[in-house]
């Protein structure tokens, strides 16, 4: 896939595997917590997981054209 939305100077991005970049986080798609991160702060973390909490659904439709439907 590819971009889903950007805020700020952050781009969100939904991949099969992960492509090197500058700064770099991963979250669980279910519950939105971080469980890897190189190059973001804490409050950087925070600040991500609210945009992703808002925009929520569309992240599962990226999911959804990427991998069909959720089971």
């Amino acid at each position: 896939m590819g971009e889903i939305f950007r805020f700020e100077s952050i781009i969100i991005r939904l991949w099969s595997s992960m492509k090197k970049a500058e700064a770099h986080a991963k979250f669980s798609l279910d519950t939105l917590e971080c469980f890897e991160c190189e190059g973001f702060s804490a409050q950087d973390i925070r600040r991500i997981q609210q945009e992703l909490q808002k925009r929520h659904e569309k992240l599962w439709e990226g999911w959804r054209q990427i991998h069909g439907k959720e089971d």
